[in-house]
């Protein structure tokens, strides 16, 4: 069986990290190292699920909006509103 060591270090000026070593001040010392790694990979799952659910979404919105009818919109020059500014006494001075 192969190990790995890791130091891990609290900053107890930190909320977070306050919380996280009280947290694991109240388990045994049996249980810390599971709790530890049961955490991270909690994590992990987590976020490999929120990117899988991510990704759907943005392909289930592409294909539905493929799907609307859209009608390009030609945008009109400013001041061209369709009628002859000489008519109004406004010509081009």
């Amino acid at each position: 069986m192969q190990r790995k060591k890791m130091t891990l270090r609290f900053d107890l000026d930190r909320p977070e990290d306050r919380g996280a070593w009280e947290y694991l001040q109240r388990l045994n010392p049996a249980s810390m190292n599971k709790a530890v790694l049961a955490i991270i990979n909690h994590a992990d799952r987590a976020n490999r699920v929120q990117n899988m659910i991510r990704g759907i979404m943005q392909e289930e919105i592409a294909a539905a909006l493929k799907q609307l009818p859209i009608q390009p919109v030609q945008a009109e020059l400013e001041g061209d509103d369709g009628m002859d500014d000489t008519i109004m006494g406004l010509g081009k001075l």
